[in-house]
């Protein structure tokens, strides 16, 4: 992923009991559901998700490879980013990105997988393609941070 620069105002949260920090837009809201956290945008085009596990990392990436192609909901799944990216905390992640269509909309899908401390975390971001997000998905990649 290329590094970005984002107008929009973002916030950071910080998720002390599992040591990581994403930045996200100001306007969202932020829920913490079990075993993960989710973002929302107030309009509902656009959502995150961080998630924390004892899966590996390219274990997780083969499941949501594994997960979109047999998802029915799904059609027209395109991975057009498969690479390495540096986050704010200095580790490494793998990212993907896609494209893929439900309900007869395209829409866009950036995950980021890191390890560390025996914890895996996967952030994926999800938006529809007519927006313009691209720059703010980057920046909220490339914000995330173990801090554990």
């Amino acid at each position: 992923m290329t590094p970005i620069t984002t107008e929009r105002t973002l916030n950071a949260y910080t998720d002390e009991e599992h040591g990581y920090r994403l930045a996200h837009p100001a306007d969202w809201s932020v829920a913490v559901n079990g075993g993960d956290t989710t973002f929302a945008a107030p309009d509902g085009d656009v959502s995150a998700v961080v998630e924390w596990d004892g899966r590996t990392t390219a274990a997780s990436t083969t499941a949501l490879l594994t997960e979109l192609d047999v998802d029915g909901y799904v059609t027209g799944f395109e991975l057009f980013m498969d690479g390495t990216v540096r986050v704010a905390d200095g580790r490494t992640g793998c990212v993907l990105e896609c494209t893929y269509v439900a309900d007869g909309e395209r829409w866009r899908l950036c995950y980021l997988f890191v390890s560390a401390n025996d914890t895996d975390y996967s952030l994926g971001i999800d938006w529809r393609d007519a927006i313009a997000f691209a720059g703010t998905a980057g920046a909220m990649v490339e914000s995330f941070a173990v801090t554990a």
